[in-house]
Order: C-alpha cells, then sequence, then structure tokens
C-alpha cells in the first residue's frame, strides 16, 4: 500500500472525491451533522448513539437521522445496502477491540467504500462536550491509531500532516500552547477489492 504525506487541513475535499461515485452515504458517529453537512452525496443517512447530537443537528433536513448505536450496526442495516460508510473522527472513541469490530461490520454494509478519518496515534481528548449537550461520555478518546493498524486491514492511507494543533479547541485543552501538532490519518477501503 502507498501512503501520501499532505500539508494541509483540507480532508473535505479528499473526503468528497472518494463520494463521488456513490449515491448513499452512512456517516457514522455524525454528532451534529457538520461533517455530514458537507458531503456531496444525494442521499445521506447519520448514525449517533447520543441523540441530543440529532435533535440540534442544524441540517436535518438535509439528512436521515438516526439514534443507533455503531456496536449494532449490522442489527439494522443489511449487507452491501449503502455506497459508502464513513467514520469521521469516531474510531478513536472506542476501545480497540470493539473499533476492530465496528470496522468489520461496516465493511459488510458498505458496497462500494469505508472512509475513516482519526487522530494518527493517542491523542487524549477530555471528556468536554464542545455542544453542550451531554454527551462528554461520549468525547473521551479510548484508542490510538497508526497507519499500520489500518494499512493490516486493506486500507489505504493519508497523512495530513500536522493536522491537530492550537486552533483545534480540544487539542489546545489538553496539550496546551506550545505543544507540537499531531497528523491526522485519511483511511480508505474500496469493498470491491
Amino acid at each position: 500500500m502507498t501512503v501520501n504525506v499532505v500539508n494541509h487541513k483540507e480532508f473535505l475535499i479528499s473526503i468528497n472525491e472518494l463520494l463521488s461515485d456513490s449515491d448513499t452515504v452512512l456517516d457514522v458517529g455524525c454528532g451534529v451533522g457538520e461533517t455530514l453537512e458537507k458531503f456531496s452525496c444525494p442521499i445521506k443517512i447519520g448514525v449517533d448513539a447520543h441523540r441530543p447530537y440529532l435533535e440540534n443537528a442544524k441540517s436535518g433536513e438535509h439528512f436521515l437521522k438516526i439514534n443507533f448505536r455503531a456496536e449494532c450496526l449490522k442489527e439494522l442495516f443489511l449487507p452491501n445496502s449503502i455506497d459508502t460508510v464513513t467514520l469521521i473522527d469516531v474510531i478513536e472513541h472506542f476501545e480497540k477491540e470493539v473499533a476492530w469490530d465496528v470496522l468489520q461490520q461496516v465493511e459488510e454494509i458498505a458496497a462500494k467504500r469505508v472512509i475513516i478519518f482519526t487522530p494518527r496515534g493517542f491523542f487524549r481528548q477530555l471528556d468536554v462536550d464542545h455542544y453542550n449537550l451531554g454527551g462528554e461520555s461520549f468525547q473521551r478518546h479510548r484508542s490510538g491509531w497508526e497507519v499500520e493498524d489500518l494499512e493490516k486491514l486493506g486500507y489505504s492511507i493519508t497523512i495530513f500532516s500536522q493536522f491537530h494543533d492550537q486552533s483545534n479547541k480540544a487539542f489546545l485543552e489538553v496539550y496546551g500552547e506550545n505543544a507540537k501538532p499531531v497528523d491526522a490519518l485519511l483511511a480508505w477501503k474500496e469493498m470491491s477489492e
């Protein structure tokens, strides 16, 4: 697998390129839908375990909101039923074993591809809900991810060099003004391979 490195923060451009042949997208852990709203896909479904995020989604008329836990997705969605499944800043919120299981489930659901965006390595994050919607326990980071973790599962990877920095409120709270930035990983797996 080839690993690319980029020095910008325009990850949504890369995700929308990966979504260009998809009519349906399922965003797992969509929160209030801020990222999902920016996806260039005609049919958008957002799943989140914390109901207040969905109830307060600013772009609620633009996507189907489902209050459901990621750990049980295969109970809700049939195999190959959604073109692309995305997990944007989600897998780091699970213990690694749980995350492996979630990834296995979404790989069954996705007909075309799975897209993951996550900090590189363990990014400490406090139990702080910046939306003030009572989702503190959902905000804690429980695992860290490296290129090798996703490569061994067959994912292609782009490293967004120094993506998380002092402009990120959660980064600033934990690491402070003088901390070295943390990379982010964009990983995707084609289901037809």
